[in-house]
């Protein structure tokens, strides 16, 4: 690419003249010039002009210009490991320079940065982000620029500098490429907000969860669905893929269940379970006023649900997990810990509903069983937030 040639270009100037300054052969306002060209590419690689990790010194003062030079130095080497990994593909460039960023620059320099991406929308656009938190209920924090709250943009920039590395090992870890622009255009949304990009990359090929290309299946699968709600994801698996041996279907609000009960009455060989799904059994309760999935376990209220494990409340082998419930998806996966150690389900699980389980939900299978495949699809048709995005581990 001509970018990254006029960039390898610049360092190679860079370090020709710290060499004739340290050999005397050029004087102070060399090191100014250098000082600029460092700027210049610190822009264009990490997007600011210092990172986080140099000083400030007086060039007007020698000692302090040569404690400079040794500083650029180590830049000059930051700098061409930083072309070099971006030259690969598209791809990698995009997935390097997130990593950079947050690897680099100030966390604050970053929130201050995101602040004016954001307020640099249109007004209308910015209105809408008011109700994130009751357009998406799996959102904690705000952005409310009527009342200075921008507590989810610093929720998401606290996450990616602290989890930089969880980001590069899934991102290590994803098969394909698809997988790949989809990790990163959630994590560059997050602080960049722009919504062609994102939408983009929403699947149209294939329905929720059953991407063809990742997930066979047929007529020996025993298929678990926590959180069937409706029984929309159960039948279409079957509009999908036809056959199957055994449907489990789990959906813990009793009006969504009973429509869940008329929508596959006319199936045979699926099981109803109005139960929660966690890591121990216990209880959880339902609002009886805001009846939905997701409340918190063995809390309180006014409907009481059962709570189990997959390890204990299925016996046999399973096949195929999908898990959409609200945030307790790492829960449900440790209490599967056995099934899926022992017979390496495919898992289809969402892993938007907390932040960081985009990264921790896939680690957390990692350790369970180390030899799964992972891939990211991205549903969020319409969306303002990233949401409905669902790692595949097969």
């Amino acid at each position: 690419m001509q970018e990254w040639k006029q960039a390898k270009a610049v360092v190679q100037s860079i370090k020709t003249v710290i060499n004739a300054v340290c050999q005397g052969r050029a004087g102070a306002e060399a090191v100014e010039d250098v000082r600029i060209s460092a700027e210049e590419l610190n822009l264009v690689l990490y997007h600011v002009r210092k990172l986080k990790f140099q000083k400030q010194y007086n060039l007007d003062i020698e000692k302090e210009r040569f404690a400079y030079l040794d500083e650029a130095k180590v830049l000059t080497g930051l700098w061409e490991n930083s072309i070099k990994k971006r030259e690969k593909n598209r791809t990698d460039a995009e997935f390097w320079d997130i990593y950079e960023y947050f690897k680099y620059v100030d966390i604050n320099d970053i929130f201050q940065e995101t602040l004016q991406k954001f307020m640099a929308l249109p007004e209308g656009l910015r209105i809408e982000y008011f109700a994130l938190p009751y357009r998406y209920t799996f959102l904690k924090n705000k952005i409310d620029y009527s009342c200075n709250d921008f507590s989810l943009i610093a929720q998401h920039v606290e996450l990616m500098v602290n989890g930089i590395e969880k980001y590069k090992w899934l991102y290590e870890r994803l098969e394909d490429n698809r997988s790949k622009m989809v990790l990163n255009g959630v994590v560059r949304y997050w602080f960049e907000f722009d919504l062609s990009k994102l939408s983009a990359l929403c699947e149209t090929t294939f329905s929720d969860y059953y991407d063809m290309d990742i997930l066979e299946c047929g007529e020996e699968d025993v298929i678990v669905d926590v959180g069937a709600y409706t029984g929309d994801s159960v039948l279409e698996y079957i509009y999908t893929y036809g056959k199957y041996k055994k449907i489990y279907a789990y959906e813990i609000t009793p009006c969504t269940y009973q429509t869940l009960l008329q929508n596959i009455s006319g199936y045979q060989n699926i099981i109803p379970l109005q139960k929660g799904v966690g890591s121990q059994k216990g209880k959880m309760f339902l609002d009886e006023d805001k009846q939905r999935g997701g409340n918190c376990l063995l809390g309180e209220g006014e409907i009481p649900v059962e709570v189990v494990t997959l390890d204990e409340d299925i016996k046999e082998p399973v096949t195929v997990i999908k898990m959409d419930i609200e945030g307790a998806e790492k829960d449900a996966i440790l209490g599967a810990e056995s099934h899926i150690r022992k017979e390496k389900p495919k898992l289809l699980i969402s892993s938007y509903h907390i932040p960081e389980d985009i990264f921790e939900i896939p680690q957390l299978i990692h350790s369970i069983r180390g030899d799964y495949k992972f891939y990211m699809r991205f549903y969020g048709h319409g969306c303002l937030w990233p949401c409905d995005y669902v790692l595949f581990a097969v």
